[in-house]
Parts: structure tokens; C-alpha cells; sequence
């Protein structure tokens, strides 16, 4: 049976529970910032389809939706307890129980619920047209996004290990192996990015920490020579945007009126915070 959406009564009761707060212990990471942006993940105890962490094949579709079955977690969390080993079903829902059983706080959330639905709603769209197109209907996995300037004047010892913190709580990890430079990005709010770049600027493996349809591209429009509508290999359609004085082009794919992802033959950097993929 295909994956059933979760009822919008499962989740007001979730949004209520969760006092706004990952559930993991002792996190302090808040579901909805105070900007009223939604930076959680709503995850499944027991994965919802084969393959997924802690799947159990005798479980009902029903349950596998229940808000038993769920529970809030920051991003950084959800990561950590993607390890089965460490975290098996009755240690995700003791956890799930005492949270929920902390005290109430205020907070609104009935906008929380319509930014939990928001987000559902639009990933559910670009799943549903990519698998009727035959295409894959993963949303959070691969996407070619080129990352950050690198320092020319500088390369990285091969093999080597650097870590570099770049604010109180965020970190800056990279390493250089076989030509590429392989980063890892812990992020303000405890979400982590990955991508692979070459000195070229090319990006392999990108792994973005929030959905790709949050994401936008800007390009400067002194940067822009033309504009085209070309076919997409990941979306509905794309459009190609080749850059002045030879910098490259930008191809953002699209589902109907959704990002879906970019493939930047240019220069450019990501910021996480604002979503947004600035081209140089």
C-alpha cells in the first residue's frame, strides 16, 4: 500500500505535545523559530516504507501514521537517531513519552500546524509528479549544487583532517581526498550540510539539511545574459540561465511552480539560514 499522508488531527495533537521543542533529551531547539519558520523534521519512530530506519513490515499503514508513531526532532537529531543500534524503537519512544509528559508551555501552535502542512503539502506534490513521470521521488537525497568560493591561493594536504568552528555552535569540517574536497557544515540550528567541490567548482554528493523545494537561486541580473525553458531531467521543466563573460551557467529544475533542485556551472555560495543558493 503507497505511504497514507498523516491526518491533520495527528497532527494538531503532535504540535501540542511537542511544546515546540526536539524531543530528543535535553535539546533546546525549537520546531518553529521565532522568524515563524518551521526547522524540524516530524519523523517516524518506525519507518513509513521499506528501507526506512526501524521499518516494521508487520505494522499497519495506519499505525505507521498514528502520532504514537511520531515525534519532532531538530535536525542534528534526527541524523543521530538514524542509528539503529544506538536508538531502537523502545528508546525513541521513551523518549517520545517524556517529553510529552514535560509541562505545558505557550506558543502558538496552530501556526506551527499550518507551517507543518505547508511543508508536507509541497513535498507531497513534487513526490507525486515525479513518480507518475517515472522518475525518483526522493526529495532530500543528491542534488548537483555548487558550493562555496574556495581560496585558490590555498589547498588542503590530501588525507588530511581540518576542523575549523566558525560561531558558538557551528562547525566547519573538511577534508581533501582524490582531487575533492569533501565539507561538512554543522549549521546554527543543528542541521548539517554536505557537498563534495573540486577546484573548478563543480559539486557531487550534495546532501542540502532541509528540504530542496525551501531553496531559491539569485542571480544577480547584471550577471545574466539569457534565459531559456529547457526540458528537466529531475522536474517538469528547467530553466538555464547563461552567465555574461563567460562565468558558466545555472539550470534550476522545477515541479510545476516547486524547486527541485539546481545544477550551477558557476561560481556560488550556500546560505543555509535564508535558503538561498547566491550565484558570484
Amino acid at each position: 500500500m503507497a505511504r497514507l499522508p498523516i491526518k491533520k488531527e495527528a497532527l494538531r495533537d503532535l504540535a501540542i505535545k511537542s511544546k515546540n521543542k526536539c524531543a530528543f533529551p535535553e535539546c533546546d531547539q525549537p520546531i518553529l523559530n521565532l522568524q515563524g519558520i518551521y526547522i524540524a523534521e516530524l519523523c517516524h519512530i518506525e519507518a513509513a516504507e521499506p528501507g526506512g530506519q526501524r521499518y516494521n513490515a508487520n505494522q499497519s499503514d495506519e499505525d505507521r501514521r498514528s502520532p504514537e508513531n511520531l515525534l519532532f526532532l531538530c535536525h542534528q537529531h534526527h541524523k543521530e537517531t538514524d542509528d539503529e543500534l544506538r536508538y531502537p524503537v523502545s528508546r525513541l519512544q521513551e523518549m517520545k513519552t517524556r517529553h510529552e509528559a514535560l509541562p505545558e508551555v505557550v506558543f502558538n501552535s496552530d501556526l506551527l500546524l499550518r507551517k507543518i502542512e505547508e511543508v508536507l503539502a509541497e513535498q507531497s506534490t513534487i513526490k507525486a509528479i515525479l513518480a507518475a513521470t517515472g522518475r525518483n521521488p526522493t526529495i532530500n537525497e543528491n542534488y548537483q549544487i555548487v558550493g562555496p568560493v574556495l581560496q585558490e591561493s590555498w589547498t588542503p594536504d590530501a588525507g588530511r583532517f581540518y576542523e575549523t568552528r566558525t560561531g558558538p555552535n557551528t562547525k566547519f569540517k573538511y577534508m581533501m581526498r582524490d582531487g575533492w574536497l569533501h565539507i561538512e557544515q554543522l549549521l546554527e540550528d543543528g542541521a548539517v550540510a554536505y557537498y563534495e567541490v573540486n577546484e573548478q567548482g563543480n559539486v557531487r554528493n550534495s546532501q542540502m539539511p532541509y528540504p530542496i523545494n525551501e531553496y531559491s537561486v539569485k542571480i544577480p541580473e547584471n550577471l545574466v545574459m539569457r534565459r531559456v525553458k529547457v526540458p528537466s531531467e529531475v522536474g517538469t521543466y528547467a530553466i538555464k540561465t547563461t552567465l555574461k563573460w563567460s562565468k558558466g551557467t545555472v539550470t534550476e529544475h522545477f515541479v510545476e511552480n516547486l524547486f527541485a533542485g539546481a545544477d550551477c556551472q558557476a561560481r556560488c555560495s550556500i546560505d543555509h539560514k535564508s535558503r538561498t543558493i547566491l550565484i558570484q
